[in-house]
């Protein structure tokens, strides 16, 4: 398997891959999403993912869908290897990074998924998912404040997220009185 990385990583490193986050369709799901109802909220939040999932290179699309196998398959340290490829593939590939951050929160590396996620956000600021595990990071942190903030920038894009909409309305109330 580490040769076929290998092999894959050279016959990729000469060609730069772009994987921004603009195609035209997504203004049209988020409009969608945030005016919907939230019975379609969850199919329009699908669409939004496959999107993002959509590196428009054929070799990082499979290093990605490699990663999220082996994550299934509870690999992480290889699925965390085949991201490092990704990101370092397509570096404006916003859900490689994403994906890597939930990786490595997964694998205790808090510095480290704060860094991704940072990049993710920085490269598609849309990224609700990401915005809620650093509403909940920011949460362990004992930082209130700053994750009801997370929580509710998470909701501008996505209000049907019953999680990040529950979590942000506990912390309205505990913070009810103080300075938000």
């Amino acid at each position: 398997m580490r040769l076929f990385l290998l092999t894959v990583f050279v016959a990729c490193a000469s060609t730069a891959v772009l994987a921004d986050q603009t195609d035209p369709r997504l203004d049209s799901l988020f409009v969608e999403l945030r005016s919907g109802d939230a019975f379609s909220s969850e199919e329009t939040v699908g669409r939004i993912i496959d999107i993002w999932s959509d590196a428009q290179s054929d070799t990082v699309d499979i290093l990605y869908a490699r990663a999220l196998q082996s994550a299934d398959e509870g690999d992480l340290d290889l699925a965390l290897a085949l991201l490092d490829h990704v990101v370092g593939l397509a570096p404006h590939f916003a859900q490689g990074f994403a994906t890597r951050g939930m990786m490595r929160l997964t694998n205790q590396d808090q510095s480290g998924a704060v860094a991704d996620f940072s990049k993710a956000l920085e490269l598609e600021p849309r990224q609700f998912e990401v915005r809620i595990a650093l509403a909940e990071i920011l949460l362990s942190n004992h930082e209130k404040r700053d994750a009801y903030e997370m929580f509710q920038k998470a909701l501008e894009w996505n209000p049907h997220d019953d999680h990040a909409r529950s979590r942000a309305r506990a912390l309205r109330r505990e913070l009810d009185g103080q300075e938000i």
